[in-house]
Protein backbone atom coordinates (compact mmCIF):
# COMPACT_ATOMS: atom_id res chain seq x y z
CA UNK A 1 0.00 0.00 0.00
CA UNK A 2 3.11 2.50 1.04
CA UNK A 3 4.55 2.20 -2.53
CA UNK A 4 1.11 2.40 -4.37
CA UNK A 5 0.68 5.30 -2.30
CA UNK A 6 4.34 6.31 -4.29
CA UNK A 7 3.02 6.23 -7.45
CA UNK A 8 4.05 2.75 -8.56
CA UNK A 9 1.96 0.38 -10.21
CA UNK A 10 0.64 -3.12 -8.69
CA UNK A 11 3.56 -4.67 -11.07
CA UNK A 12 6.88 -2.50 -9.99
CA UNK A 13 5.38 -2.36 -6.71
CA UNK A 14 5.48 -6.30 -6.58
CA UNK A 15 8.97 -6.54 -7.96
CA UNK A 16 10.11 -4.33 -5.39
CA UNK A 17 9.07 -5.94 -2.39
CA UNK A 18 10.10 -9.40 -4.14
CA UNK A 19 13.54 -7.27 -4.23
CA UNK A 20 14.05 -7.10 -0.63
CA UNK A 21 12.38 -10.86 0.24
CA UNK A 22 15.66 -12.36 -1.32
CA UNK A 23 16.45 -14.00 2.50
CA UNK A 24 12.80 -15.37 2.83
CA UNK A 25 12.21 -17.94 0.45
CA UNK A 26 8.43 -18.69 1.12
CA UNK A 27 7.65 -15.05 0.92
CA UNK A 28 9.76 -14.40 -2.41
CA UNK A 29 8.11 -17.44 -3.56
CA UNK A 30 4.57 -15.92 -3.26
CA UNK A 31 5.83 -12.91 -4.87
CA UNK A 32 7.07 -14.65 -7.80
CA UNK A 33 4.05 -16.08 -8.29
CA UNK A 34 2.42 -13.32 -8.25
CA UNK A 35 4.64 -11.35 -10.64
CA UNK A 36 3.87 -14.29 -13.10
CA UNK A 37 0.57 -14.54 -12.79
CA UNK A 38 0.13 -10.62 -13.35
CA UNK A 39 2.97 -10.80 -16.24
CA UNK A 40 0.31 -13.36 -18.39
CA UNK A 41 -2.32 -10.48 -17.93
CA UNK A 42 -4.23 -11.62 -14.95
CA UNK A 43 -5.97 -9.32 -12.22
CA UNK A 44 -4.57 -9.00 -8.89
CA UNK A 45 -7.26 -11.04 -7.45
CA UNK A 46 -7.38 -14.05 -9.71
CA UNK A 47 -3.56 -14.32 -9.65
CA UNK A 48 -3.79 -14.24 -5.69
CA UNK A 49 -6.70 -16.77 -5.78
CA UNK A 50 -4.91 -18.93 -7.72
CA UNK A 51 -1.74 -19.30 -5.35
CA UNK A 52 -4.58 -19.95 -2.49
CA UNK A 53 -1.96 -18.16 -0.19
CA UNK A 54 -3.84 -15.12 0.52
CA UNK A 55 -7.02 -14.88 3.22
CA UNK A 56 -10.47 -14.83 1.21
CA UNK A 57 -11.38 -10.91 2.62
CA UNK A 58 -8.30 -9.80 1.50
CA UNK A 59 -8.78 -11.14 -1.96
CA UNK A 60 -12.59 -10.61 -2.34
CA UNK A 61 -11.38 -6.62 -0.63
CA UNK A 62 -8.92 -6.59 -3.87
CA UNK A 63 -11.33 -7.90 -6.25
CA UNK A 64 -14.30 -5.07 -5.46
CA UNK A 65 -11.57 -2.49 -5.67
CA UNK A 66 -10.46 -3.88 -9.19
CA UNK A 67 -13.99 -2.52 -10.31
CA UNK A 68 -13.53 1.33 -8.55
CA UNK A 69 -9.90 1.59 -9.05
CA UNK A 70 -9.49 2.00 -5.36
CA UNK A 71 -6.89 -0.38 -4.41
CA UNK A 72 -5.11 1.41 -2.00
CA UNK A 73 -8.21 1.59 0.08
CA UNK A 74 -8.99 -1.53 -0.33
CA UNK A 75 -5.78 -2.60 1.45
CA UNK A 76 -6.50 -0.07 4.11
CA UNK A 77 -9.55 -1.61 4.93
CA UNK A 78 -8.22 -4.97 4.83
CA UNK A 79 -5.61 -3.65 7.22
CA UNK A 80 -7.85 -2.79 10.16
CA UNK A 81 -9.43 -5.54 9.10
CA UNK A 82 -6.21 -7.91 10.15
CA UNK A 83 -4.86 -5.33 12.81
CA UNK A 84 -8.32 -5.93 14.82
CA UNK A 85 -7.88 -10.12 14.14
CA UNK A 86 -4.54 -9.64 15.41
CA UNK A 87 -5.02 -8.30 18.31
CA UNK A 88 -7.65 -10.42 19.54
CA UNK A 89 -5.56 -13.42 19.03
CA UNK A 90 -2.59 -11.65 21.11
CA UNK A 91 -5.25 -11.20 23.42
CA UNK A 92 -5.59 -14.87 23.48
CA UNK A 93 -2.41 -16.09 23.21
CA UNK A 94 -0.79 -13.79 26.13
CA UNK A 95 -3.25 -15.17 28.34
CA UNK A 96 -2.66 -18.75 27.36
CA UNK A 97 1.19 -18.31 27.68
CA UNK A 98 1.88 -18.20 31.67
CA UNK A 99 -0.89 -21.28 32.02
CA UNK A 100 0.80 -22.77 30.08
CA UNK A 101 3.85 -22.47 31.37
CA UNK A 102 2.61 -23.25 35.10
CA UNK A 103 1.15 -26.30 34.01
CA UNK A 104 3.73 -27.54 31.76
CA UNK A 105 6.14 -26.99 34.80
CA UNK A 106 4.27 -28.79 37.29
CA UNK A 107 3.64 -31.61 35.16
CA UNK A 108 7.61 -31.64 34.34
CA UNK A 109 8.06 -31.73 38.49
CA UNK A 110 4.93 -34.33 39.10
CA UNK A 111 6.95 -36.71 36.32
CA UNK A 112 10.31 -36.14 37.97
CA UNK A 113 8.57 -37.02 41.75
CA UNK A 114 7.35 -40.05 40.14
CA UNK A 115 9.67 -41.56 38.19
CA UNK A 116 12.90 -40.78 40.56
CA UNK A 117 11.83 -39.16 44.22
CA UNK A 118 9.63 -41.99 44.92
CA UNK A 119 11.12 -45.09 44.12
CA UNK A 120 13.64 -43.73 45.96
CA UNK A 121 11.22 -43.48 48.98
CA UNK A 122 9.48 -46.42 49.19
CA UNK A 123 13.09 -48.40 48.52
CA UNK A 124 13.38 -46.78 51.93
CA UNK A 125 10.38 -47.49 53.82
CA UNK A 126 9.93 -50.72 52.63
CA UNK A 127 12.57 -52.34 54.67
CA UNK A 128 10.38 -50.91 57.77
CA UNK A 129 8.67 -53.38 59.85
CA UNK A 130 5.58 -53.47 61.65
CA UNK A 131 1.86 -51.67 60.23
CA UNK A 132 1.97 -49.45 58.07
CA UNK A 133 -0.05 -46.48 57.52
CA UNK A 134 -2.31 -45.96 54.15
CA UNK A 135 -0.02 -43.44 52.44
CA UNK A 136 2.89 -45.50 53.05
CA UNK A 137 0.94 -48.25 51.60
CA UNK A 138 -0.15 -46.26 48.48
CA UNK A 139 3.46 -44.76 48.44
CA UNK A 140 5.35 -48.13 48.34
CA UNK A 141 2.25 -49.58 45.46
CA UNK A 142 3.20 -46.50 42.94
CA UNK A 143 6.46 -46.61 43.43
CA UNK A 144 7.09 -50.29 43.35
CA UNK A 145 4.49 -50.32 40.06
CA UNK A 146 6.75 -47.58 38.44
CA UNK A 147 9.63 -49.04 39.08
CA UNK A 148 8.97 -51.99 37.35
CA UNK A 149 7.27 -51.03 34.36
CA UNK A 150 9.80 -47.52 33.82
CA UNK A 151 10.38 -48.10 30.28
CA UNK A 152 6.83 -48.98 29.23
CA UNK A 153 5.55 -45.71 31.12
CA UNK A 154 8.52 -43.49 29.22
CA UNK A 155 7.44 -45.21 25.98
CA UNK A 156 3.93 -44.74 27.36
CA UNK A 157 4.79 -40.76 27.55
CA UNK A 158 6.73 -40.24 24.45
CA UNK A 159 4.13 -41.76 22.22
CA UNK A 160 1.13 -39.80 24.24
CA UNK A 161 3.35 -36.33 23.60
CA UNK A 162 3.66 -37.17 19.42
CA UNK A 163 0.30 -38.30 19.64
CA UNK A 164 -0.78 -35.49 21.13
CA UNK A 165 1.47 -33.32 18.60
CA UNK A 166 0.14 -35.00 15.54
CA UNK A 167 -3.69 -34.59 16.53
CA UNK A 168 -2.65 -30.76 16.89
CA UNK A 169 -1.29 -30.44 13.83
CA UNK A 170 -4.51 -32.12 12.30
CA UNK A 171 -6.53 -29.73 14.40
CA UNK A 172 -8.35 -32.69 16.31
CA UNK A 173 -7.39 -31.02 19.65
CA UNK A 174 -8.30 -27.79 18.45
CA UNK A 175 -11.77 -29.34 17.49
CA UNK A 176 -12.54 -31.04 21.19
CA UNK A 177 -11.34 -27.37 22.78
CA UNK A 178 -13.88 -25.91 21.08
CA UNK A 179 -16.69 -28.67 22.10
CA UNK A 180 -15.67 -27.91 24.90
CA UNK A 181 -15.76 -24.21 25.49
CA UNK A 182 -19.18 -24.13 24.16
CA UNK A 183 -20.02 -26.68 26.49
CA UNK A 184 -18.66 -23.59 29.11
CA UNK A 185 -21.60 -20.93 29.03
CA UNK A 186 -19.34 -17.39 29.82
CA UNK A 187 -16.24 -18.92 27.27
CA UNK A 188 -19.50 -19.97 24.57
CA UNK A 189 -20.70 -16.17 24.65
CA UNK A 190 -16.80 -15.29 24.45
CA UNK A 191 -16.30 -17.05 21.90
CA UNK A 192 -19.23 -15.63 20.03
CA UNK A 193 -18.12 -12.46 19.96
CA UNK A 194 -14.96 -12.85 18.52
CA UNK A 195 -17.02 -14.66 15.42
CA UNK A 196 -19.39 -11.89 15.78
CA UNK A 197 -15.87 -9.28 15.65
CA UNK A 198 -14.46 -10.43 12.89
CA UNK A 199 -17.97 -11.20 10.82
CA UNK A 200 -19.00 -7.54 11.00
CA UNK A 201 -15.02 -6.29 10.51
CA UNK A 202 -15.29 -8.95 6.82
CA UNK A 203 -18.75 -7.72 6.26
CA UNK A 204 -17.67 -3.98 6.39
CA UNK A 205 -14.47 -4.30 4.25
CA UNK A 206 -16.48 -5.91 1.59
CA UNK A 207 -19.04 -3.29 1.81
CA UNK A 208 -16.74 -0.54 1.35
CA UNK A 209 -15.82 -2.31 -1.18
CA UNK A 210 -18.36 -1.77 -3.39
CA UNK A 211 -20.08 -5.63 -2.76
CA UNK A 212 -23.87 -5.59 -2.06
CA UNK A 213 -24.49 -6.86 1.63
CA UNK A 214 -26.20 -9.86 0.41
CA UNK A 215 -23.03 -10.67 -1.25
CA UNK A 216 -20.66 -9.99 1.17
CA UNK A 217 -22.64 -11.99 3.09
CA UNK A 218 -22.16 -15.24 1.12
CA UNK A 219 -18.62 -14.64 0.66
CA UNK A 220 -18.19 -14.78 4.83
CA UNK A 221 -19.21 -18.03 4.73
CA UNK A 222 -15.54 -19.45 3.82
CA UNK A 223 -14.23 -17.14 7.43
CA UNK A 224 -14.69 -20.48 9.06
CA UNK A 225 -17.13 -18.70 11.43
CA UNK A 226 -18.67 -22.04 12.63
CA UNK A 227 -21.73 -24.30 11.17
CA UNK A 228 -24.13 -22.58 13.24
CA UNK A 229 -23.00 -18.67 11.81
CA UNK A 230 -23.00 -20.19 8.38
CA UNK A 231 -26.56 -21.25 8.52
CA UNK A 232 -27.24 -17.88 10.06
CA UNK A 233 -25.73 -15.82 6.91
CA UNK A 234 -27.36 -18.25 4.64
CA UNK A 235 -30.72 -17.16 6.46
CA UNK A 236 -30.47 -13.63 6.16
CA UNK A 237 -28.49 -14.15 2.71
CA UNK A 238 -32.14 -15.39 1.36
CA UNK A 239 -34.23 -12.84 3.49
CA UNK A 240 -32.40 -10.46 1.95
CA UNK A 241 -33.24 -11.54 -2.04
CA UNK A 242 -36.57 -11.68 -0.81
CA UNK A 243 -36.56 -7.91 0.49
CA UNK A 244 -36.02 -7.45 4.36
CA UNK A 245 -34.42 -4.73 5.73
CA UNK A 246 -31.15 -5.47 7.22
CA UNK A 247 -32.27 -5.31 10.94
CA UNK A 248 -34.72 -7.84 10.87
CA UNK A 249 -32.84 -10.69 8.59
CA UNK A 250 -30.11 -10.40 10.71
CA UNK A 251 -32.32 -10.61 13.81
CA UNK A 252 -34.02 -13.49 12.73
CA UNK A 253 -30.90 -15.07 11.70
CA UNK A 254 -29.31 -14.49 15.34
CA UNK A 255 -27.23 -12.70 13.79
CA UNK A 256 -27.72 -9.57 16.47
CA UNK A 257 -28.63 -8.64 20.43
CA UNK A 258 -30.68 -5.85 20.74
CA UNK A 259 -28.09 -3.00 20.63
CA UNK A 260 -26.64 -4.49 17.41
CA UNK A 261 -30.36 -4.31 16.11
CA UNK A 262 -30.67 -1.02 16.68
CA UNK A 263 -27.71 0.28 15.43
CA UNK A 264 -28.48 -1.58 12.30
CA UNK A 265 -31.83 0.17 12.39
CA UNK A 266 -30.20 3.84 12.98
CA UNK A 267 -27.68 2.61 9.81
CA UNK A 268 -30.52 2.06 7.82
CA UNK A 269 -31.95 5.63 8.41
CA UNK A 270 -28.98 7.63 8.27
CA UNK A 271 -27.44 5.78 5.31
CA UNK A 272 -23.86 5.68 6.87
CA UNK A 273 -24.33 1.73 7.10
CA UNK A 274 -20.16 1.34 6.84
CA UNK A 275 -19.89 2.89 9.97
CA UNK A 276 -22.68 1.17 11.56
CA UNK A 277 -20.86 -1.95 10.67
CA UNK A 278 -17.42 -0.83 12.17
CA UNK A 279 -19.10 0.03 15.03
CA UNK A 280 -20.81 -3.09 15.44
CA UNK A 281 -17.40 -5.32 14.84
CA UNK A 282 -15.64 -2.73 17.55
CA UNK A 283 -18.21 -2.93 20.33
CA UNK A 284 -17.88 -7.33 20.18
CA UNK A 285 -14.08 -6.73 20.06
CA UNK A 286 -14.30 -4.58 22.86
CA UNK A 287 -16.70 -7.38 24.76
CA UNK A 288 -14.05 -10.13 24.16
CA UNK A 289 -11.52 -8.71 24.98
CA UNK A 290 -13.08 -6.89 28.40
CA UNK A 291 -13.42 -11.01 29.10
CA UNK A 292 -10.02 -12.08 28.42
CA UNK A 293 -8.46 -9.66 30.70
CA UNK A 294 -11.21 -10.86 33.71
CA UNK A 295 -10.28 -14.40 32.70
CA UNK A 296 -6.80 -14.02 33.02
CA UNK A 297 -7.25 -12.60 36.36
CA UNK A 298 -9.15 -15.56 37.40
CA UNK A 299 -7.25 -18.38 35.67
CA UNK A 300 -3.53 -17.57 36.99
CA UNK A 301 -4.12 -17.98 40.41
CA UNK A 302 -6.65 -20.88 40.03
CA UNK A 303 -3.77 -22.52 37.85
CA UNK A 304 -1.09 -21.38 40.26
CA UNK A 305 -3.04 -23.36 43.26
CA UNK A 306 -3.72 -26.74 41.17
CA UNK A 307 -0.42 -27.22 40.57
CA UNK A 308 0.91 -26.86 44.22
CA UNK A 309 -1.89 -28.88 45.15
CA UNK A 310 -0.89 -31.25 42.71
CA UNK A 311 3.19 -30.94 43.44
CA UNK A 312 2.44 -30.66 47.10
CA UNK A 313 0.08 -33.81 47.11
CA UNK A 314 2.75 -35.91 46.33
CA UNK A 315 5.20 -34.45 48.09
CA UNK A 316 2.70 -34.53 51.52
CA UNK A 317 2.30 -38.39 50.28
CA UNK A 318 6.59 -39.16 50.39
CA UNK A 319 6.88 -37.56 54.07
CA UNK A 320 4.15 -39.17 55.55
CA UNK A 321 5.55 -42.19 56.08
CA UNK A 322 8.16 -40.89 58.56
CA UNK A 323 5.52 -40.63 61.45
CA UNK A 324 5.04 -44.07 60.21
CA UNK A 325 8.88 -45.14 61.14
CA UNK A 326 8.69 -42.53 64.31
CA UNK A 327 5.65 -44.65 65.61
CA UNK A 328 7.24 -48.21 64.69
CA UNK A 329 10.45 -46.73 66.89
CA UNK A 330 8.44 -46.11 69.97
Amino acid sequence: MTLLKAGMTVVEAIETLHVQSTGDVARASVQQGLLEQLHQGKPLSAAMESLNRFPMVLIASVRASERSSSLQEALANYLRYHDMLDALRKKVVSAAIYPALVLGLGLLVCTFLVMVVLPRFAAMYADVRGDMGWSTQVLVTASGFVHQHRPALLIALALTAAAAIMAWRRGAIQHVALRFVRAVPPVGRALREFRMAKFYHAVTVMFRGGYPLDEALRRCEGLALGDDVDAAMRAAHDALTQGARVSTAFADAGLTDTVTRRLLAVGERSGHFDQVLQTIAERHADNFALFMDRATRIVEPLMLLSVALLVGGIVVLMYLPIFDIASSIR
